[in-house]
């Protein structure tokens, strides 16, 4: 049985190579099929070091976009350069329109008026997608070779300044994530009272739509608050602009985690529902007989008592006399604990499992499969099956006072749906551009203060230059852009664009124990090189523990199986487009506790880039845990700076909110001093993993801040300056990262200016002080100000105590015990 487990991951990748699998393992991908490698230029072409951007901080932007991209000076990015050489003598390369046109992107310097060149555009037999008026300063188009070359030819001759680049091809559990970040009870119930999401303001969810007929989104209407859903646009070729839907389930399931309201429909026994569906076509392979080979269908905890049923169907399409016989398995530490075996090539049943108080846990539900050679050739070719389970599980853990299992990190505000992926997930970059610029253009009107977007175009493929400006442009108009890093694993630097902008948050996925997941992007640097990627990591699922569960769209129920038709059930998913919207929807709580839609600036892309600050401040590394898989890409201690694994640490959007609302500040003192409980990752992932809070300083001023770190621990302290720099990264201004366990952390500083400064402790490594609850919920955090004020404070109670005592004393000495527990 290890062994058929050990050989996944090969045959799952497999899967997703030869066919679109429903469960979105990897993120939505976008994609360039003509993918050609980049010619040689001759160095002497070149005035400038690319290799270092720093070089060309003198250059203004578009200067540096020529330099990076346009090599050989012809004003067209190389890459695609090299497919209109292709283009010209040849027929035989794929065409993205008809069979004599091409489509691409052109982009001007912001300071022109690129009426003239759309109209030499069309004159030329072009015709134009997309006219942007925000995210870039350009057009969409496809026009035929001749034209094309017509078309450049009089831009040069008009001194038009232009750069033009392939139009890409796009393709495409939260209770745990709840706890996990610490929503459940500490940010939704006891910090402040509660951060449920800021009602006043929505995240702009761009995937492949959003299904407003689902429990979990209570419907939609235009510009009207009192709904879910606020708005909604379709990009997509032939969209239904006027109406929601999603006919592929990512951009729904995504939805859900960022802001859901987490309502799906039990089944009469008051179980969850939740539905997965694969299919697999082998066309052109052959596998040879006599083993079983499988991949995990389901990955799930069982927290209650009482009976699994899952409901299985299994069709196999193999063509000739080879077939394939599919089986299901019930696995639970490695061991199978129930089964279906039919011999059947069409089979429906269900498999059923008691849950005990003895065996609740993890349980991963497997597709197994035994190639059966029919026409004795010593294997089996070109198989095709179609595999489907519905799984009804009892689930009732402690919901800590704070609702129902499924809500979304922020159920109290609102979405904005724009499908920029079809229904296979698949589109061009300029839907998404186009998005992008929807987004800007009406983000006052809908009050879009953050974009998540789950896609990205496949690693190491650089004609990407339009979308890069298009969402570090939603920045600077002040919309909180958070984009998943990839699902490419590790071993080198595959974040994907635009994750790979140095405005956005970049979020790579980690399991529900805080490790990084196998599937989780290695980064490094960004596309310009300022940044490196990834920023911050949350929680994403994984088959290796717990997937994450979250809505699945009743627009393609019976699609992908003729039977999965159980509306408003849940789908299980893992992959950074779950960690990506599980950050966008952490910060739009933090944007509550800043004042919410209400109090925001569109205007600048400071308080977007302050909000980036904030939350990758208050992340905290997981050293020493170690990646699923590929342990030797492992993240390391880097005591406040980033790796290219985790980039900060793990999300802790408690301590995001803390810096911005716990005032620190003590005008008659000269010292501050802390004495806080934090657990470290590898101790408790549910527990609280930093603690922050705010100072205000006078330039000139001097404070000591003292942390007391209990007894075999690690703490360290960090003061950040309250302006991020130009990307929205935080800026250290002073530490204390001893590495000695227990004992004080002491940062000395004079303030150099005048304002806001965060002060935030983080536990670090292996060890975490006996004495905490273990529930993540805060409670166990103290702060003190100043040893004066506190001796002060003992002195008091003590002689009040001594008085009452003598009261006591002379009532007659009766006894009275009483029992002080903390409020949780």
């Amino acid at each position: 049985m290890k062994n058929l487990k050990k050989n996944h991951t090969i045959l799952f990748l497999s899967l997703l190579l030869i066919n679109y699998i429903s469960t979105p393992f990897m993120r939505v991908t976008i994609v360039n099929p003509n993918a050609i490698t980049t010619s040689q230029i001759s160095s002497n072409l070149m005035p400038y070091d690319i290799e270092n951007p720093h070089d060309l901080d003198y250059i203004d932007n578009w200067e540096k976009l020529v330099i990076k991209y346009d090599k050989n000076g012809n004003e067209i990015d190389d890459k695609f350069d090299e497919k209109l050489y292709s283009w010209g003598k040849t027929s035989s390369i794929v065409r993205l329109n008809s069979p004599n046109e091409k489509s691409f992107i052109i982009q001007f310097p912001n300071d022109y008026n690129y009426t003239l060149a759309a109209k030499i555009f069309e004159e030329n037999g072009g015709f134009i997608n997309f006219k942007y008026e925000e995210a870039i300063n350009g057009f969409a188009g496809r026009i035929s070779y001749y034209g094309f070359n017509s078309f450049c030819e009089i831009l040069r001759e008009k001194n038009i300044q232009f750069l033009i680049e392939e139009d890409a091809r796009v393709k495409a559990d939260l209770y745990y994530t709840s706890r996990n970040m610490n929503l459940r009870p500490y940010v939704w119930k006891t910090l402040d009272g509660g951060y449920t999401g800021d009602n006043t303001s929505s995240i702009a969810i761009l995937d492949t739509g959003i299904d407003d007929s689902h429990e979990f989104f209570d419907n939609f209407s235009n510009g009207d608050f009192n709904y879910k859903i606020v708005n909604w646009t379709d990009f997509t070729l032939g969209g239904k602009n006027d109406t929601l839907y999603d006919d592929n389930g990512h951009g729904s399931h995504v939805a859900g985690i960022a802001a859901g309201m987490g309502t799906p429909i039990l089944d009469e026994d008051g179980r969850m529902v939740s539905t997965n569906t694969a299919f697999a076509n082998f066309t052109g392979w052959d596998f040879s007989t006599g083993g079983a080979i499988g991949f995990p269908h389901f990955t799930f905890d069982a927290p209650s008592t009482g009976q699994i049923t899952i409901e299985c169907n299994f069709t196999d399409y193999t063509p000739d006399l080879d077939r394939v016989q599919g089986w299901a398995w019930l696995f639970k530490d490695d061991s199978v604990v129930a089964r279906l075996e039919p011999t059947t090539d069409n089979w429906e049943n269900n498999l059923t499992y008691t849950i005990t108080a003895d065996n609740k846990g993890i349980y991963e539900l497997w597709a197994v499969l035994y190639m059966d050679d029919g026409d004795g050739n010593g294997g089996v070719s070109n198989p095709s099956f179609r595999y489907r389970a519905e799984l009804h599980l009892p689930f009732q853990p402690s919901t800590f006072g704070c609702g129902n299992y499924w809500k979304g990190v922020a159920p109290d505000t609102h979405l904005v749906g724009v499908k920029v992926l079809s229904g296979d997930g698949s589109g061009l970059s300029s839907w998404i551009i186009a998005g992008v610029d929807y987004v800007i253009k009406n983000r006052k009107q809908y009050n879009i203060t953050v974009m998540s977007m789950s896609l990205g175009l496949e690693p190491h493929y650089a004609s990407d230059i339009s979308l890069i400006n298009a969402v570090n442009n939603a920045v600077e108009n002040g919309i909180v852009t958070v984009v998943s890093a990839g699902n490419d694993g590790a071993g080198g630097n595959y974040t994907g664009c635009p994750g790979d902008a140095d405005n956005v948050i970049t979020v790579a996925a980690m399991n529900y124990r805080d490790h990084v997941t196998e599937y989780s992007s290695q980064g490094g640097g960004s596309f310009t090189g300022y940044t490196n990627k990834p920023d911050i990591m949350a929680p994403g699922g994984s088959i290796n523990s717990i997937q994450m569960f979250s809505a699945d769209t009743n627009d393609n129920d019976g699609e992908k199986y003729p039977i999965d038709n159980y509306l408003n059930d849940t789908m299980p998913a893992q992959g950074t487009s779950m960690a990506a919207p599980a950050v966008a929807g952490a910060a739009n709580l933090l944007i509550e506790a800043m004042g919410g839609g209400n109090n925001w600036d569109w205007d600048s892309g400071d308080k977007a880039k302050l909000v980036k600050a904030i939350l990758l401040m208050t992340a905290t590394e997981t050293y020493p845990l170690q990646r699923e898989d590929d342990i030797g890409y492992s993240p390391l201690l880097n005591r406040g700076e980033k790796d290219v694994h985790e980039g900060y640490g793990r999300l802790n959007i408690d301590a995001a909110i803390e810096a911005w609302t716990n005032d620190l500040t003590n005008p008659s003192a000269y010292s501050i001093n802390l004495s806080v409980w934090l657990n470290t990752s590898q101790y408790n992932s549910f527990g609280k993993h930093a603690y922050a809070g705010y100072v205000d300083l006078t330039m000139g001023e001097n404070v000591v801040f003292n942390l007391t770190v209990p007894n075999g621990a690690d703490y360290d302290l960090y003061l950040y300056n309250n302006t991020p720099d130009e990307y929205g990264e935080p800026v250290i201004v002073n530490s204390s990262i001893s590495s000695s366990k227990g004992g004080n952390e002491i940062l000395n500083y004079t303030a150099t200016h005048d304002g806001r400064f965060f002060l935030v402790v983080k536990a670090i490594g292996e060890y975490i002080p006996s004495g905490d609850n273990g529930n993540g919920d805060g409670k166990k955090t103290t702060t003190s100000i100043d040893f004066l004020m506190l001796f002060i404070i003992i002195g008091i109670i003590a002689l009040l105590a001594l008085v009452f005592v003598l009261i006591l004393y002379k009532k007659g000495r009766k006894d009275y015990t009483y029992d002080f527990k903390p409020e949780y």
